[in-house]
């Protein structure tokens, strides 16, 4: 989320189709005695699964990132989301990146505030009776980080992504579709930015894998970017999930490292019963 062309979006969609909503090899699978296989998709550092939080819950992810660019910049960030869930089918969530750091390859830096983003999740569909999980997801970026530090655009954001996901055996599938619709310094006008993605995670027990891969549509502003993401997660509490993430970049206009860590904390039920 927030960061594939339209051709590569459906092709997506329609390679992972027979996965989705057909029959698979998958289901088949059988876990090892007493193996626990519920697959939990980490924290949402692209790919956003299509469940929301559960009504009255309140849930806080925060991690650090470093990315490291082609040409020897630097950045790194503080990212924290919180979600609560209103609904059985409606949430509501908001994110900031925290403190802000850049380095150019020449070796200056510049720090600050990141952009708020507020938002909210939909759920349509439910595996148990649709055979699989369908929803909508959006995000409206509030333009507040420095322009003249380089951190923001100056400009409001807007990101609607269909969801869907499907859980067979210990394993889930997550995808994304839609768009960006990105604001340009020194013009009124947006553009629109094409973004697709696909998760993949297995469940071993308390720990689960998970192999994140996102493309982003070209701009005016940059070329298409395709970058996959590997991380892993363990349960330390039915609270508490640990994870460790990098990122590569699979095409000349993406970052070419980038490495994650972060936790989900599952504060509790601020009404109803926990």
């Amino acid at each position: 989320m927030k960061r594939l062309g339209f051709s590569l979006t459906l092709s997506l969609t329609l390679s992972l189709a027979s996965v989705l909503v057909g029959p698979c090899s998958f289901a088949q699978e059988v876990p090892a005695s007493g193996e626990a296989c519920t697959p939990k998709p980490l924290r949402e550092i692209f790919t956003s699964g299509a469940g929301v939080t559960d009504p009255g819950v309140l849930q806080f992810n925060a991690g650090t990132q470093t990315r490291y660019g082609r040409d020897g910049s630097e950045a790194m960030a503080f990212p924290a989301e919180v979600f609560l869930g209103i609904t059985s089918w409606f949430d509501l969530r908001a994110a900031w990146n925290g403190p802000t750091s850049l380095k150019d390859p020449q070796g200056s830096s510049q720090s600050g505030g990141a952009d708020p983003l507020f938002g909210s999740q939909i759920q349509a569909l439910h595996q148990e009776k649709a055979g699989l999980d369908l929803g909508l997801a959006y995000w409206h970026k509030l333009p507040r980080a420095s322009v003249e530090k380089g951190i923001g655009s100056g400009k409001a954001d807007d990101t609607l992504l269909l969801t869907a996901s499907r859980t067979i055996g210990c394993w889930e599938f997550d995808l994304n579709a839609g768009a960006n619709w990105l604001g340009r310094p020194g013009a009124d006008s947006r553009s629109r930015q094409g973004v697709g993605s696909l998760a993949v995670t297995r469940a071993f027990g308390a720990w689960n894998a998970s192999l994140d891969t996102f493309a982003l549509a070209a701009t005016g502003a940059g070329p298409r970017t395709v970058t996959s993401i590997l991380a892993v997660g363990r349960d330390i509490s039915p609270r508490f999930c640990l994870d460790l993430g990098a990122e590569a970049g699979l095409t000349r206009g993406a970052e070419r490292l980038a490495l994650d860590a972060g936790l989900v904390w599952r504060i509790g039920h601020l009404w109803g019963k926990d």
